[in-house]
């Protein structure tokens, strides 16, 4: 009998190295999903699939668009003749590892997961905590993440070769999720981070133990501790959504925390030079985009909408008010119900993109 049914909770085992020498773990008749893009751009990574003689390998576009029902029946379908004891391998970003948790979850009601992620997004945050989650579109409006899932990875393969072809964007947006995590968890390594930046792979180390230190306390969100990991995600999901989704979540979530700080300075949560340290911070270090691109995100948008996309996320509280992570301290965080009237007050300074 195995210690951990499929999906359980279980400490990360995390295994560094080449791709083409981490696939030789897979077992025969393993069921991949892989991002097309990312099969493109690396030629050797389909044929090192291909050796271990998969049940099947699904490619998908990576994108918002890989959260969808439609995806996820894909993957579903290419896994009916995968065993009970079978293994789920997701080579991709944090959207193919998103609707391949769900999968792996649900055939032969759960299956082993590896996940492999080929953003740094993706390496800091989404494949690691055992959330997998798609897409609802509601009124003509995409909602992110209402169906989901916990079903923790057996494996998680870092492939620093994999980050080789990732843009600056790309890169930009995973160090923001680091940064969050550094400037709400870890007073010591953000001031190491704001005199010596880090290089990339020490970076996502000390994302994965950041987070994982969380989960470990929390690991199904039963007792609320893994709320912190929300931090800058209230308003980033709703510019996301404004957006089309054509803001990366990376910097939805960078976007997210600016307001996040103006919050907490109107509830006299956030002292003043705090917000200030961090909003530098993100500026120096990956570098947040400017306030004005979020003036014009949430220019065209109605506040009926803005209200819309704020009561659906599954944060919010029953009487509407918003549970939002506030930044009390650097490396130190209270949850607060924030009612609408305190992100009504701020809204002309952030639709003319400045801090109120």
């Amino acid at each position: 009998m195995t210690p951990y049914p499929p999906g359980a909770y279980r400490p990360p085992n995390d295994r560094w190295g080449p791709f083409t020498r981490l696939a030789r773990r897979l077992t025969e008749g393993s069921l991949a999903v892989v991002d097309r893009t990312v099969a493109r751009l690396h030629p050797t990574l389909l044929p090192a699939l291909e050796a271990r003689a998969p049940r099947a390998i699904v490619q998908l576009v990576g994108g918002e668009s890989a959260k969808s029902f439609a995806a996820l029946e894909k993957v579903l379908a290419a896994g009916l003749s995968l065993p009970r004891s079978g293994t789920l391998v997701a080579v991709g970003g944090g959207t193919v590892g998103d609707v391949s948790t769900v999968a792996a979850h649900l055939l032969k009601r759960g299956v082993r997961l590896v996940q492999v992620p080929t953003t740094l997004l993706a390496a800091v945050d989404s494949s690691l905590g055992g959330k997998g989650a798609v897409d609802l579109t509601v009124k003509g409006r995409v909602v992110k993440n209402p169906a989901g899932v916990f079903h923790y990875a057996d494996e998680s393969w870092i492939c620093p070769e994999l980050f080789a072809s990732l843009s600056p964007t790309q890169v930009r947006e995973g160090s923001l999720e680091a940064w969050k995590m550094v400037i709400s968890l870890d007073a010591a390594l953000f001031r190491r981070y704001t005199r010596t930046p880090p290089a990339l792979e020490r970076l996502v180390k000390h994302a994965r133990g950041l987070k994982e230190k969380v989960c470990a306390q929390d690991p199904y969100e039963f007792q609320g501790l893994r709320r912190v990991l929300n931090f800058g995600h209230t308003f980033g999901h709703v510019l996301e959504s404004v957006s089309h989704f054509k803001l990366s979540h990376g910097d939805a979530v960078g976007l997210g925390i600016l307001l996040a700080l103006d919050v907490g300075r109107h509830l006299g949560v956030t002292p003043e030079p705090i917000a200030a340290q961090a909003e530098a911070a993100l500026e120096n270090g990956p570098g947040v985009l400017g306030r004005e691109r979020v003036a014009q995100l949430l220019r065209p948008a109605s506040l009926k909408t803005i209200t819309t996309l704020l009561d659906a996320d599954k944060k919010a509280g029953a009487k509407g008010e918003l549970r939002m992570v506030l930044l009390t301290a650097i490396g130190a965080t209270e949850v607060r119900d924030v009612g609408p009237e305190t992100w009504r007050a701020l809204w002309p300074a952030w639709t003319k993109g400045v801090r109120p």
